[in-house]
């Protein structure tokens, strides 16, 4: 059962990866870029969401939890959408920490 939290934790977080970059790549070439500050606002969001992927994968909780804190942050001055991938990748570490201790009681 840990494994399976893991390997979701990490399932989630590469997802929330996957759909800003599409979102990115969607506003970039369909809609003509972004505007003012947007892009970097988004590279920002995209920024912290990659750090809590990074920190979800290597099983440095902490650090995915500073990513998935600052996207929150980030995602709510911006859109609701946003709010929802941050929560994703908040259940991510909150999964893959949980598996990752769960397995170190197993272990014991």
């Amino acid at each position: 059962m840990a494994n399976t939290r893991v390997a979701v934790a990490k399932g989630f977080s590469v997802a929330v990866v996957v759909l800003l970059a599409v979102i990115g790549a969607y506003v970039l070439l369909a809609l003509g870029g972004f505007s003012d500050s947007g892009l970097l606002v988004y590279l920002l969001t995209l920024s912290f969401a990659l750090t809590g992927t990074r920190g979800v994968w290597t099983g440095r909780y902490k650090v995915a939890a500073v990513g998935a804190v600052g996207m929150a942050v980030a995602a709510a001055l911006q859109a609701a959408f946003l709010v929802g991938l941050a929560a994703m990748l908040v259940v991510a570490v909150v999964l893959g920490y949980s598996g990752r201790a769960r397995e170190h009681l197993d272990s014991e």
